[in-house]
């Protein structure tokens, strides 16, 4: 059967409506096609944006200058007029991000473009979706970019300083995870230690927190790492991320400190930030910014919650409510310890490291490397005694070494130690400097003993020779008092800074801590605790004792430190040093300055002992040649250098220079004065003695193995200085007499031939103290007034004396006993 329909007449306005829509859809992809190839690539867009910032200099302008998308083929129109434009904005600072070619062909122009780019006070790159979609080695394109001075971050910040103005740059490259597993990204948000730092800007705030929690991130984890804590509507940007970390004692908020009227824009986009990420209950976010909220937290039969007051009804009506509890004072300002009892912080961490274990990712991944494009190192030496000085002078050093553009500080430490104090001075002062800026090491070739070691583990790592020495005894006496003393210093500076166990450190130079070794059995890790920080931890049963390392204070070798893992690489020298960190050739030494150098060279044991052996020597000169001589100004000369170096050493003072001079007085008096006994003599020498050996060491009585061995060695010092005295003496005597120059220096020595003395021989004949001996003084022999001296003996005037004896033009009597009869 065959049925016939008829099909009915179109409408014509439908057809031409239905035609021109076909054109239209037709011509759509043509008209983009021909905008995306023909139009686009020809057009130069430049817009301008003026950001609000202070600047420590009122008025100056920090300019950045952004070229993206370039997509260069050819030196064409459009690329001259982007590089005119670049030249006529003069910018500070230039960054290039990405999509710059989508050829590999095409790097050769890349080339020719950078070429004729301005220069800037710094230029950045990172690299764009087409880079990767063209197939583009990265090396040729960081090779590329070096050779034109420009830094590409992939992954990475690079800090500078531009008008006085610190600037960090951050390259985000790919950040999804490999292996279907999570990429994780940690944002560490700081409070800022810039006085004239404008306060954080809600709408800036808010659109990063909105970019945090946008399904193009889902591939990663977001991380906001809190090390200081933070107020003001950074707290925004920390609710974003999936996850808040703080140490327990920084505080989280309040968020409108920096803005105390609060609208219901920022109310609104508080809770929309709060609701999307769920890190922060809603809520808890609105408590956190606004003075007027009032939130409880409500435990119901279905388990905790955090709500506003006003919405406790409608709780009530779904659930049993088995408790209420105020939250508040609002804005709430939350410790570490408070935010992770509310759940709002599950990880308490005080240190980068902390932190990658407590996220499960290598300790590595989180540390900033300052090398960027390499490293710039500078050499900075810490040797001989610690003192205040040492330490002004190596800070002094440090700084002006980063301030030139260091990256690297190799602090080479050659000391025995000093001031325990001054150490820890320089010690804390190490552990503050930015590792995202510079990095520390400290290389022990020789010695760190005693404090000195706390300045060598306060640096980010330590390179130690195989048998050098770190710890152990050195100058300065630590009583139970002083250790407890340093142990809390370094507890709450140095060790809370760098998070590391604090016991085994303090137990290289305090006496009496016990240091055992302990493993963690759920994480395989392994540390070194004594009592007094193990039982206040609150981990402490998870941690299980092995045997002793030592009671300080502890001694250790280069490879023992390495083993206990102080020191993380054995160098043998400075070829071995920069080998192992990849260093340049040339290393910026920080020399001190020439009087520093001739400081050190004069405190040298064996420049001090030359002094010694030259003052002593002089002495000998003087004492042989009448009135103030040669002998005398050379003898001042040296042991005025003497005890100044060792002033500037640190190791004398007027205490030493009061005991020589003293000395000195009595030797004096024994010899030209007032001859005797030899009390003031004996007295005097040791008087003498005394000075030189408290002005070679920092201690006064030994009290350990190593003073006991620095005291030797200054009596070995000053007896070598006498035997050179006595030597030089010989010499002197038969040598400088007959010497063409230098013969009127010294006396020569009487001839051999008899002497003709023209006083009579008076021994054995009988006087009259005319004066009182004393024990020298005039008595009357022969019938002559003579000068006479007594052994010592106290003879009073009018009694009769008897010669003894007669050297030279010295008579020397004693008191005669007085005829029978006399009274």
């Amino acid at each position: 059967m065959t049925i016939a329909r008829r099909t009915p007449p179109a409408d014509p306005t439908r057809r031409r409506l239905l035609m021109a829509g076909g054109l239209c859809a037709a011509g759509l992809p043509t008209v983009g096609a021909i905008d995306g190839f023909l139009v686009t690539p020809h057009r130069l867009q430049v817009t301008d944006h003026a950001v609000a910032s202070r600047t420590p200099r009122p008025g100056a302008r920090l300019r950045l200058a952004q070229v993206s998308d370039l997509h260069i083929h050819r030196m064409g129109a459009v690329e001259q007029r982007l590089l005119t434009a670049l030249h006529d904005s003069r910018p500070d600072v230039i960054l290039f991000t990405g999509d710059m070619i989508d050829r590999r062909s095409d790097l050769w122009r890349l080339e020719t473009f950078l070429r004729e780019c301005p220069s800037a006070a710094q230029r950045i790159a990172i690299l764009g979706n087409w880079e990767y979609w063209a197939g583009v080695p990265r090396e040729a394109l960081e090779r590329l970019y070096r050779a034109h001075g420009i830094e590409l971050l992939v992954n990475r910040s690079l800090d500078f300083a531009v008008h006085g103005t610190r600037v960090r740059i951050t390259g985000l490259d790919d950040l999804r995870g490999r292996g279907g597993q999570r990429g994780v990204l940690v944002l560490e948000i700081r409070a800022g230690d810039d006085a004239d730092a404008l306060p954080s800007d809600f709408g800036r705030a808010l659109e990063l927190a909105r970019f945090l929690g946008d399904d193009r991130l889902a591939g990663v984890k977001t991380v906001a790492s809190l090390p200081e804590g933070v107020r003001g509507h950074a707290v925004l940007v920390a609710l974003a991320c999936e996850e808040i970390v703080m140490p327990a004692d920084a505080v989280l908020g309040p968020a409108n400190a920096e803005e105390p009227v609060v609208d219901d824009a920022m109310r609104a986009g508080y809770a929309q930030v709060a609701a999307r990420r769920r890190t922060v209950p809603p809520a808890l976010a609105l408590a956190l910014l606004d003075p007027e909220a009032r939130v409880v937290r409500v435990t119901t039969d279905a388990g905790e919650r955090f709500v506003e007051e006003r919405e406790l009804d409608a709780v009530r009506r779904e659930s049993a409510v088995l408790d209420v509890q105020a939250i508040g004072p609002t804005p709430l300002a939350l410790s570490g310890r408070r935010a992770r009892e509310l759940g709002v912080v599950r990880l308490l961490a005080a240190t980068p490291d902390e932190l990658a274990r407590g996220l499960g990712v290598a300790e590595e991944a989180l540390r900033i490397d300052p090398a960027g494009g390499g490293w710039n190192a500078a050499q900075i030496v810490v040797s001989g005694p610690i003192t205040a000085d040492a330490v002004a002078r190596a800070k002094r050093n440090v700084d002006d070494a980063v301030g030139e553009g260091a990256n690297f500080i190799c602090l080479r430490i050659d000391s025995p130690g000093g001031d325990p104090e001054q150490s820890l001075v320089l010690a804390t002062w190490l552990a503050t400097l930015d590792p995202a800026r510079v990095r520390t090491v400290a290389w022990v070739p020789r010695e760190a003993r005693a404090d000195a070691a706390l300045v060598a583990l306060a640096c980010d790592e330590l390179a130690i020779g195989p048998d050098a020495v770190i710890g152990g005894e050195g100058p300065s006496t630590i009583d139970p008092r002083r250790a407890e003393a340093l142990a809390v210093a370094w507890r709450e500076g140095v060790a809370r800074k760098r998070g590391r166990s604090w016991s085994l450190p303090v137990a290289l130079l305090a006496p009496g801590i016990v240091v055992r070794r302990a493993t963690q059995a759920a994480t395989g890790r392994t540390d070194y605790f004594c009592d007094d920080e193990l039982l206040p931890r609150e981990d402490r049963e998870t941690w299980k004792l092995g045997a002793d390392v030592g009671v300080g204070p502890i001694e250790l070798r280069g490879r023992a430190a390495e083993s206990l893992g102080l020191a993380q690489h054995l160098v043998e020298g400075l070829p071995e040093l920069v080998a192992t960190y990849g260093l340049p050739d040339t290393i910026a030494l920080r020399e001190p300055g020439w009087a520093e150098r001739l400081l050190d060279a004069l405190a040298s044991p064996g420049i001090a002992w030359l002094l010694l052996l030259v003052g002593g020597a002089g002495l000998y000169i003087e004492m042989h040649t009448p009135g103030v001589g040669f002998g005398g100004f050379v003898a001042m000369v040296a042991f005025i250098i003497y005890f100044w170096s060792q002033y500037l050493h640190g190791t004398s003072g007027w205490l030493e220079v009061m005991l020589f001079l003293a000395g000195l007085f009595c030797l004096a008096a024994e010899i030209f004065v007032l001859p005797g006994f030899g009390v003031l003599g004996l007295g005097g020498g040791l008087l003498v003695i005394a000075s030189l050996v408290l002005a070679s060491q920092s201690f006064v009585l030994p009290t350990n193995d190593y003073q006991i061995r620095q005291l030797q060695w200054s009596l070995l010092g000053i007896l070598g200085a006498a035997v050179g005295v006595a030597v030089v003496g010989v010499l002197v005597r038969r040598w400088l007499p007959r010497a063409p120059v230098l013969r009127h220096v010294l006396l020569e020595p009487p001839a051999a031939e008899p002497f003709d003395d023209p006083t009579p021989d008076l021994v054995g004949l009988e006087g009259v103290a005319a004066s009182r001996l004393v024990p020298a003084g005039k008595a009357r022999i022969d019938g002559r007034l003579h000068d006479v001296a007594t052994d010592g003996e106290l003879v009073e005037p009018g009694e009769p004396v008897r010669v003894v004896a007669q050297r030279g033009g010295r008579i020397v009597v004693r008191r005669a006993p007085r005829a029978t009869g006399e009274r």
